[in-house]
């Protein structure tokens, strides 16, 4: 079989690329109807940031620089040349703007900490979360049917206290820390089965026992994880240093044993610091409860067009501020470089109102969400009367009917949001624009007609609908808030259900016992918001359209998602159309044929829009990035959220501060 690696790469636009047999999809122009499905043009980010990186012996770089800052230290012996810090071919970044210029301290929130010092990994997404692009690797190869991924690493690639990265780092936390049943009681399902091989020192295979062909799109995602400093971490392990020893190390520090003993060391947010080294563009240099300071990593691995050595910035300083309405104050204020977590849509006339005398600049980036809220009713209730209710599809859209969409955009997101249904976001290669306007009208006329059809009807004129029973329909939603307009939605959705006879009386709680009663399958419903709805999640975790993850944010079907991880041991066996759906994702993760893929992935999203799994409100709601406009090279355009690993697209590592 031949492999193509990186270096060979075939590139099209609108069709399959293929790099070291990882199909990556070229990115499609989006059309000029973009501002109304909240997507952006290809055309706003470089052409580069959609090929996987040039390295500098492909571009004819043979002379590199470094900041000022660490001349003193390679002129006193401390640190070798940058040449030497460097790995063999180093890889080379096109800046959004310009060639940015060393120095200054970057101001930020601990929230904000990873914006600028993100977690990176083998692989990286593309700007529009549908490439999988080479990072830490130079090559990775799908052989034997997509069971095996063969990763090369780059030569000469340094973790920031100078030691070599090599296979041994990625095997070390595979077979002690991953396959280490203490650290890790129960292992993700992705794993199962799966070993790792070691090959040389800089290359390595995961093998597994069924085909895995969109395990890259995990690499590309959130692989920062899969990897440890093998040099280092091996003297906090009971593998390799006597159990007896670290319980006494871990009870001289407080610390509960080995275990907790570990974590810290491993930690880079523990107030105890160990200085573990790591792969990020910035070390951390000390921290306190209130304040952390993080200076560049003298190893970092890429370098700019004119062979500067990355990053830009000389440290960033960090401030905990625990209140968000304090952290939006900060940062409208002018006391902040960068930042962005944990502000909300209805910042953002503050933040405009505020940006020309405090010199900043406020940018509104979509969120990848295919709802910012997504309600879900629990289809598996341990009330016979509910659940009868909630699994009768005419419900579900008679309640999605009666949502005037229009007015929230309008209310909530100053028009900027897109009305739909919960679907993927529309620059995926598996939306259908059905899928977004099923069932999203707004028509209580029909909701009512569906209604009375069912037979839930207001028998004795209090203006509430009963059930099948005789007791008044009586539905509470729980919930949390957070990142996204979560409370004024729901405010603006149980009185349009009160227009249509449906009361349903809404219930905060905190975050532990929302986690609690999801995964128990207690609540009538309840609400999160539909990340994991662009190309490089949905494939791999299609939380909200089949009963496929064990966690909490997706609770409308637990005891059914129990039967399919257990293997039908728990758990209750769902009907014949939801096996057929989890049947759907098992081709689609599975088969390397990607016309067979996108066929699987669109016939679950026509399930979502025939029968409501859970209904959508707004998506790709608009959020606001507060940017300094001393802070240079930060694209007025991206998307924030999860699937996007918010900033990471978008090379922070060029950002840099004009003094």
């Amino acid at each position: 079989m031949q492999v193509l690696g990186w270096g060979r790469m075939v590139w099209s636009i609108g069709a399959v690329a293929w790099l070291g047999c990882i199909p990556v999809e070229a990115e499609r122009p989006i059309a000029a109807e973009a501002p109304t499905t909240g997507d952006i043009p290809q055309s706003v980010w470089p052409e580069a940031w959609f090929r996987p990186p040039a390295t500098a012996s492909a571009v004819g770089l043979q002379t590199f620089r470094q900041a000022p800052v660490l001349d003193e230290l390679v002129d006193a012996g401390e640190l070798p040349p940058v040449a030497e810090r460097l790995p063999d071919d180093p890889v080379v970044v096109q800046p959004f703007g310009e060639i940015g210029r060393y120095g200054g301290t970057a101001r930020l929130f601990f929230a904000g900490e990873s914006l600028i010092n993100v977690p990176e990994g083998v692989l990286r997404p593309g700007p529009q979360m549908r490439l999988n692009l080479p990072n830490f690797a130079a090559k990775a190869e799908y052989l034997n049917g997509a069971r095996t991924l063969w990763i090369t690493l780059r030569p000469g690639h340094k973790w920031s206290d100078g030691h070599p990265v090599t296979a041994d780092d990625y095997a070390f936390w595979f077979d002690h820390v991953l396959m280490n049943k203490e650290l890790t009681p129960v292992v993700e399902p992705r794993f199962k089965g799966a070993r790792i091989e070691k090959h040389d020192a800089h290359s390595f295979s995961y093998h597994f026992p069924q085909p895995m062909p969109l395990f890259v799109n995990h690499l590309a995602h959130n692989s920062s994880r899969l990897v440890m400093p093998a040099h280092f971490m091996r003297r906090y392990h009971p593998d390799f240093t006597d159990p007896a020893q670290l319980e006494r190390e871990a009870e001289e520090l407080g610390l509960q044993d080995w275990l907790t003993y570990f974590g810290a060391v491993n930690s880079t947010t523990d107030l105890i610091h160990f200085n573990r080294p790591v792969l990020t563009a910035y070390v951390l240099v000390s921290r306190t409860s209130t304040r952390a300071l993080l200076r560049r990593n003298p190893y970092y691995f890429k370098v700019d067009p004119a062979g500067n050595q990355l990053p830009y910035i000389d440290s960033l300083e960090v401030q905990r501020v625990d209140s968000p309405e304090i952290m939006a104050a900060k940062a409208s204020t002018g006391q902040v470089d960068f930042a962005g977590r944990q502000f909300m849509t209805a910042d953002i006339p503050l933040f405009k109102r505020f940006e020309q005398n405090n010199d900043y600049s406020t940018y509104v980036w979509p969120r990848p969400y295919g709802s910012d809220v997504v309600l879900q009713f629990n289809l598996n209730h341990p009330d016979e009367g509910l659940r009868r209710i909630f699994q009768d599809v005419r419900f579900r859209r008679a309640m999605s009917l009666a949502i005037n969409r229009d007015e929230i955009n309008d209310i909530v997101y100053f028009g900027y949001g897109v009305p739909r249904q919960l679907t993927v976001v529309s620059a995926s290669r598996y939306f259908e624009p059905e899928f977004a306007t099923a069932w999203a009208e707004f028509d209580p006329v029909r909701a009512r007609a569906l209604f009375d059809e069912m037979g839930l009807v207001d028998r004795d004129g209090d203006g509430r609908r009963e059930r099948f029973d005789g007791k008044p329909l009586q539905i509470t939603l729980e919930y949390m808030i957070g990142e996204t307009p979560k409370q004024v939605t729901l405010d603006l959705v149980s009185a349009y259900w009160r227009e249509v006879e449906v009361n349903v009386n809404l219930k905060q709680i905190s975050g532990t016992l929302q986690r609690i009663r999801a995964r128990a399958g207690l609540m009538d419903m309840t609400i999160w918001h539909a990340d994991r709805n662009a190309d490089i999640l949905f494939p791999i975790e299609p939380y909200w359209y089949v009963p496929t993850n064990g966690g909490w944010e997706q609770s409308q079907w637990s005891k059914w998602t129990r039967w399919y991880f257990s293997d039908g041991a728990l758990g209750w066996e769902p009907p014949a159309q939801i096996k057929e759906l989890i049947g759907w994702w098992e081709i689609l993760r599975r088969t390397t044929d990607e016309e067979e893929r996108i066929a699987m992935g669109k016939k679950i999203l026509r399930s979502q829009a025939e029968n409501l799994w859970a209904l959508g409100v707004i998506g790709l709601g608009p959020h606001p990035v507060v940017v300094s406009r001393k802070l240079r090279n930060v694209p007025p355009q991206g998307y924030w959220g999860w699937d996007s690993r918010w900033t990471w697209p978008y090379y922070p590592e060029t950002w840099y501060l004009e003094e």
